[in-house]
């Protein structure tokens, strides 16, 4: 009797425990991979305790607020996954990164609004300016991690000022307490190294008079945006002064670095600027929104840091007659000093004769237009102009050759022999150029001679059918992407 009465008492505390356990909730594990640009709960209270050094300043219109490093960490996180792509073209595979979101830090001291940019500064005095775009909307260029090309990530991008990497503090050495990155949901993007601001101490909320865009218009056609533009300006990046007979202070990026954007293929690399080219000769057109120009050899630019395209003054953004940009410096005659300059345009051999005296000109380049539907149209002086299909560029003899590019080394092109076409095309005798425009409206002009004595010179096909010129033996500029008029001249 006894033995039974042991044996239901414990069958009551098994119940009991069982009852118990019944109640409670099972934790669920932690997914291996956290969705980036995704916001944590904070921990129970966000109140953390002020001990510690201050790492940041947020500066607003209506004051300012410092935070401790722990008081960061209170405030709701965001993770994602973040990389670079350097100037030179070095790519830095994305990492996961926890901190807290821009937008999150920019709302304590009052939020962003349009027309104002989040200025972020470095230890060292480095600062970047994002606009509303960019700092709320994640509007950056994205670059796929393994190609370099630009690509469209899967998830938003999104601004944090991070604290941690993998799951461990920031490399201190490297990077600081604190690092600026664009996170996105997966690992899939990295953005221009110059978004990615390291050893940050300060975000302020700054007014921004105009947003605007450098027009560029060379081998290359591009257009450099105000961010973009002020961190080449930093200093220890491409930054360069000039004081003038005022005392005044001006500010900006010497005029040779802009050219070596656009010169030839290669714009970032320390070999962007192509001294072989400048030594050749060509013209440097500099626009203003009003239509004047500024023309200057090639020559004279030339790894010239006396000459500088500013766009601050005694570290302000230049007044109206003057804004965005003032070309300035040593070097330059009172009359060659331009503001309101709006496009950098660069003239090669024939172009260059014909832009010895500089018209006013349009700050953007017209988009060339091949006739009807054709992929390639053919005109100028020749007996029959052509407008030539892809299927019908594609029904000709197409070959395949190895050629050197300039930049490039060794490749393998697939096309059409120039020649060939030129002859369907039945060329006068009179025709010494040839003409080549792309859609995007830059022109490159050959002289006739040279491609007729060429006889691997093609229009290759690239994977998204586009025509592009291949010219062995011949410069750079002469090897024209996305060609749409062949005119004879």
């Amino acid at each position: 009797m006894k033995h039974r009465k042991i044996v239901l008492i414990l069958g009551l505390l098994l119940t009991i425990v069982m009852a118990s356990a019944c109640g409670q909730t099972t934790p669920t594990p932690a997914p291996t991979t956290a969705a980036p640009a995704t916001t944590v709960a904070p921990p129970a209270t966000t109140e953390a305790p002020a001990s510690g050094p201050v790492v940041l300043e947020l500066v607003g219109p209506n004051g300012s607020q410092s935070f401790t490093l722990e008081q960061l960490k209170a405030l709701p996180a965001t993770e994602g996954y973040a990389g670079i792509k350097s100037s030179t073209g070095k790519i830095t595979p994305p990492a996961k990164f926890t901190g807290v979101s821009l937008e999150a830090l920019l709302g304590l001291i009052g939020g962003l609004q349009e027309g104002q940019g989040a200025n972020i500064v470095a230890e060292d005095g480095y600062a970047m300016t994002m606009s509303y775009a960019q700092a709320l909307k994640g509007d950056f260029v994205a670059y796929d991690p393994a190609t370099g090309d630009e690509t469209k990530p899967e998830g938003p991008l999104t601004v944090i000022l991070a604290y941690a990497m993998d799951g461990q503090p920031l490399p201190q050495k490297s990077d600081g307490t604190l690092r600026i990155v664009v996170v996105s949901p997966q690992n899939d993007q990295v953005v221009d190294g110059h978004w990615s601001v390291k050893w940050v101490n300060k975000i302020e909320i700054k007014s921004l008079a105009e947003d605007w865009k450098l027009h560029l218009e060379g081998a290359l056609v591009d257009d450099t945006d105000r961010g973009s533009f002020e961190s080449c300006a930093a200093p220890g990046c491409h930054g360069a002064t000039w004081t003038d007979d005022k005392a005044q202070e001006w500010s900006g990026v010497p005029l040779w670095v802009i050219v070596g954007r656009m010169d030839d293929e290669v714009k970032h690399d320390t070999g962007a600027f192509n001294l072989a080219l400048a030594d050749q000769g060509y013209l440097v057109e500099l626009v203003a929104r009003d239509g004047y120009t500024v023309t200057l050899e090639s020559g004279r630019i030339k790894k010239n840091n006396n000459i500088i395209l500013a766009y601050l003054v005694n570290g302000n953004p230049l007044d109206e007659k003057y804004f965005p940009l003032r070309l300035v410096g040593a070097d330059l005659q009172k009359n060659e000093m331009a503001g309101q300059i709006a496009a950098v345009k660069l003239h090669f051999g024939e172009q260059a004769a014909a832009t010895e005296t500089p018209q006013p000109t349009e700050a953007a380049a017209t988009p060339a237009v091949p006739a009807g539907n054709a992929a390639l149209t053919i005109n100028g002086l020749v007996n029959v102009t052509l407008g030539l299909s892809q299927e019908a560029l594609k029904g000709m003899e197409v070959v395949k050759i190895t050629a050197e590019h300039p930049k490039k080394g060794q490749q393998e092109y697939e096309g059409v022999r120039l020649n060939a076409l030129l002859d369907m095309a039945q060329v006068k005798p009179e025709a010494k150029t040839l003409v080549m425009t792309s859609s995007d409206g830059y022109v490159s002009e050959v002289a006739l001679a040279d491609v007729r004595a060429c006889a691997d010179c093609l229009l290759a096909f690239d994977d998204d059918g586009k025509l592009n010129a291949v010219m062995p033996g011949m410069q750079s500029n002469f090897w024209s992407k996305d060609v749409v008029v062949l005119e004879l001249k």
